[in-house]
């Protein structure tokens, strides 16, 4: 039976994507307070006992003036991936889901990884369509590589002795050399953008303004953490870390000035979002994104590859993103419009 969320089973819900192995922050209603420019649904599949067998959560936005809506289901649904009658009965619900919202298309970018062939054909046959096949950058909403380690039980030790040894060096190093890393609150958010905008004009990307990040850490609570490195009395690198539940360790955000990188505060930073992530139990602690030819020194993205690379772990890719087509005439007109958009720029 499919059952909508509300303030009246949110808490059930929540329980359920808390405790599931698929289930991640971007599932969650918190995160959906920060995404507020968009609208949050979520449905749940319950067997005859009434347990949770799987959930979908998806982000609505509508398109102006038509008032169609896009819906986008977020890194997929939180089921068990073998469970095709499960993920078929979700889908369904959001079919019916869309009905009501006039949506001209279902976009999904499951965290199933490539080796998981079965679930990709599923998709296909259910009718979406991938969008840039092949693509090894950063050409998704999501990115389709991600650089990870699991915890595999190991302690602060063992954890240590998978990292490269000048990792290690440089980690023992940065509180000898001065460096203090420090769990902040909002309060430190202005030191935390103004690296933030330094590391954006260096590595040639746009940031986020203040308010965004004052939004995550207010509204997943205990879930975010905000860790800057200090020396000599001054803010020179930040992080932002998202957990969920014992699933994921999540390294969300980074920023370094341009000075006193010799005093190595991003290995600082790291090891202590690591050391979280090993408090908390989680199985796995995800870098992020990475480029799938990383590994060509030649790519713009090599240098974030080694940094990462450094502290063991591998690369995971994803099997991609995917469309569900329900009205032609408005997914062609939307995606004319974003081109013409990009194009003005």
């Amino acid at each position: 039976m499919i059952e909508r969320v509300t303030k009246e089973n949110l808490e059930e819900y929540e329980n359920f994507i808390q405790r599931h192995p698929k289930g991640l922050f971007q599932h969650s209603s918190k995160w959906a307070k920060v995404k507020s420019a968009w609208k949050w649904e979520a449905i749940m599949l319950k067997d005859d006992s009434g347990n949770i067998k799987g959930s979908a959560a998806v982000l609505i936005r509508f398109v102006p003036v038509i008032k169609n809506a896009l819906f986008y289901v977020c890194r997929g649904f939180v089921a068990d991936e073998d469970d095709f009658d499960t993920f078929d009965k979700l889908f369904d619900g959001l079919l019916a889901l869309a009905k009501e919202y006039k949506a001209y298309c279902i976009k999904i970018d499951p965290e199933i990884t490539v080796a998981h062939t079965a679930y990709k054909k599923h998709l296909i046959n259910k009718g979406f369509a991938e969008l840039n096949p092949g693509c090894l950058d950063f050409e998704n909403v999501q990115p389709r590589f991600v650089y990870c380690f699991d915890y595999n039980g190991m302690n602060e030790e063992e954890l240590m002795l998978t990292f490269k040894p000048d990792y290690r060096n440089r980690i023992r190093k940065a509180p000898k050399k001065g460096v203090e890393v420090k769990v902040m609150g909002t309060e430190a958010l202005a030191d935390f953008v103004r690296i933030m905008q330094e590391t954006g004009e260096r590595d040639g990307f746009s940031t986020r303004p203040k308010w965004y990040f004052e939004k995550i850490l207010n509204c997943m609570g205990e879930d975010a953490r905000l860790y800057m490195a200090y020396y000599d009395g001054q803010a020179i690198a930040g992080t932002i870390a998202i957990k969920w539940g014992k699933n994921v360790m999540k390294y969300q955000y980074g920023a370094s000035s341009n000075a006193h990188r010799n005093v190595y505060p991003n290995y600082a930073l790291q090891w202590a979002m690591m050391k979280w992530g090993l408090e908390c139990g989680c199985a796995v602690y995800d870098f992020g994104g990475i480029s799938g030819d990383c590994q060509n020194p030649e790519n713009p993205h090599y240098g974030l590859w080694r940094f990462k690379h450094g502290f063991g772990g591998y690369m995971k890719e994803f099997i991609g993103e995917f469309d569900y087509v329900i009205n032609k005439p408005v997914y062609r007109l939307y995606n004319l419009a974003m081109e013409l958009k990009k194009k003005l720029r």
